[in-house]
């Protein structure tokens, strides 16, 4: 089940490189920034391939894509026919951060549900004497890397919302108030909150676990 959760944080991560940069204001700031966004995300790639070699790995191949990604969007925004085709790309890609957070954090509730029972029985048979620290040291590490995965997750959620905010910030100095592209928008943007808010509750309640098994 944590590693089906894995390959969801490997999905996003992924895709984070993709929209990172569309809706700067310039071309020269759009290669800049998909730069960045590319050395955080292949960083993140690299630790969940190969721990810390892995990061410094994926940073330095994230920073080269992240260029020529942030490259790419500044070609597509000169070939955007208008602004309303821009945004629909931005609406398209929102939403599937959103389908594939979804997806995740309903996998991950299931998961907790199931770590309650256990960690609550593993707890009470450890106080009674009939399991060693092993068994709860086993647990807790495999809490840990799930944490890592949330943690790695949210962050890439949080700078994909960032990116979006900046874009509807951007666009609604030039729309209409009732432009139905900034509502679609702020529709999935909103959603990316409270997706990431969700997986940030998730990951209290598996520290609140984690607690529990501590010796």
């Amino acid at each position: 089940m944590m590693k089906t959760m894995r390959m969801v944080v490997l999905v996003l991560l992924i895709c984070s490189l993709i929209p990172g940069c569309a809706g700067m204001s310039d071309q020269g700031r759009t290669k800049a920034e998909g730069t960045a966004i590319g050395a955080v995300a292949g960083g993140l790639l690299g630790l969940v391939i190969g721990g810390e070699k892995g990061a410094a790995i994926g940073a330095a191949a994230g920073a080269g894509l992240g260029f020529l990604v942030g490259n790419e969007v500044a070609k597509r925004k000169q070939a955007y026919a208008n602004t309303e085709d821009f945004l629909d790309a931005e609406i398209a890609s929102t939403q599937e951060f959103n389908k594939t957070a979804i997806a995740y954090n309903k996998q991950l509730t299931k998961e907790i549900a199931s770590l309650e029972k256990e960690s609550t029985s593993l707890r009470a048979k450890y106080d009674k004497g009939k399991v060693d620290k092993k068994a709860l040291a086993a647990k807790k590490n495999d809490l840990e890397k799930q944490l890592a995965d949330n943690a790695k997750l949210e962050k890439t959620l949080s700078e994909e919302l960032e990116v979006q905010n900046a874009i509807l910030a951007q666009e609604r100095k030039d729309r209409p108030a009732d432009d139905k592209y900034i509502a679609r928008l702020e529709k999935e943007v909103n959603t990316l909150q409270k997706n990431l808010e969700t997986l940030r509750d998730g990951s209290t309640q598996l520290a609140s676990i984690d607690q529990r098994l501590s010796v």
